[in-house]
């Protein structure tokens, strides 16, 4: 989280990537932590965190994780993934008239320490990004003041 300090506001790309880093502690992910914010107009429209569908058991209820299990790393295995990933949640909630032109903000935490994790959508969740009219992408890259890349949706990686 950014804080502000001698009483400074912090920037509104902070504060929108704070939201996403808060939404994150609510993931029921034990391998990795995502909160999303969509924000059009310089309104919050959506929030968005990775856990399982509704209804159905999360790894942190089971208490295993199946890419842990197999040791897979960041962009492999999500075919066998429980989770609905924090970007795809977000978006779920609204209408592409909604997302025409949007940003997206996005966190990742390591659950183990709660710190930082570098955040990249995964090439699904950047497909679905793309399609849904988001124009740009800003991901938190580590702790601190302005420390986020912004990302415009067209030039995500939506392919391997």
């Amino acid at each position: 989280m950014v804080i502000p300090k001698n009483g400074q506001r912090i920037s509104k790309i902070d504060a929108y990537l704070n939201c996403a880093e808060n939404f994150a502690f609510r993931s029921t992910c034990i391998k990795r932590k995502y909160g999303a914010v969509i924000v059009k107009d310089d309104a919050v429209i959506s929030t968005g965190y990775n856990g399982s569908p509704r209804g159905y058991e999360n790894c942190c209820d089971i208490g295993k994780c199946p890419r842990i299990k197999l040791n897979m790393h960041q962009g492999e295995g999500y075919g066998i993934c429980r989770a609905i990933h924090a970007e795809t949640n977000a978006l779920l909630n609204c209408s592409r008239e909604q997302t025409l032109g949007a940003d997206l903000y996005l966190a990742g935490i390591n659950p183990g320490d709660s710190s930082v994790h570098l955040a990249k959508p995964c090439p699904l969740c950047a497909r679905i990004i793309i399609q849904s009219g988001i124009k740009n992408v800003i991901l938190r890259q580590g702790e601190g003041a302005d420390n986020y890349i912004i990302v415009p949706a067209d030039k995500l990686e939506w392919h391997q």
